[in-house]
């Protein structure tokens, strides 16, 4: 989850003034896990725009996934991922392949596994790897729900 400050939010006239719509010149993330950040389109029938989504959550991923439309999709998903996760210091951002639920050779744990461009895969439930994975559920795949912009 992204946590907001009342001291960072920005005037309704210092920015597009969308009804409804608040904005922030920052966020903070409190929990070190995997997150996304992807390109949503609009057609707005005269205009095509694109706008950034920092998504915290697989289930939230889900939700995003379940409400695009004709006139609204993704064009582009990154994979924000903590140094932990690859056995490493920084967070990088990669493209993000899939997203998938998967469970270990004996069934008894299930997880989230992110695929990412290059081959990497990553789950925070199996840290011995994703080699001995059965894939349950795809939840998010860039060649199904990618489109391009235009």
């Amino acid at each position: 989850m992204f946590k907001t400050y009342s001291h960072a939010e920005l005037g309704p006239s210092a920015v597009f003034g969308e009804a409804g719509a608040h904005h922030w010149q920052f966020v903070e993330l409190e929990i070190h896990h995997p997150w996304f950040y992807v390109e949503l389109v609009r057609n707005y029938g005269d205009d095509i725009v694109g706008s950034m989504l920092m998504i915290p959550t697989v289930p939230a991923l889900q939700q995003m996934l379940l409400e695009l439309d004709e006139n609204s999709w993704f064009s582009q998903a990154h994979l924000m991922s903590p140094g932990y996760l690859r056995g490493g210091k920084n967070w990088v951002m990669e493209p993000l392949v899939e997203v998938s639920v998967a469970e270990d050779d004996s069934g008894a744990i299930e997880g989230y596994v992110y695929r990412v461009e290059g081959g990497g895969c990553y789950s925070i439930e199996h840290y011995a790897g994703c080699s001995n994975l059965k894939v349950t559920k795809i939840i998010f795949s860039a060649a199904r729900d990618l489109r391009a912009c235009g």
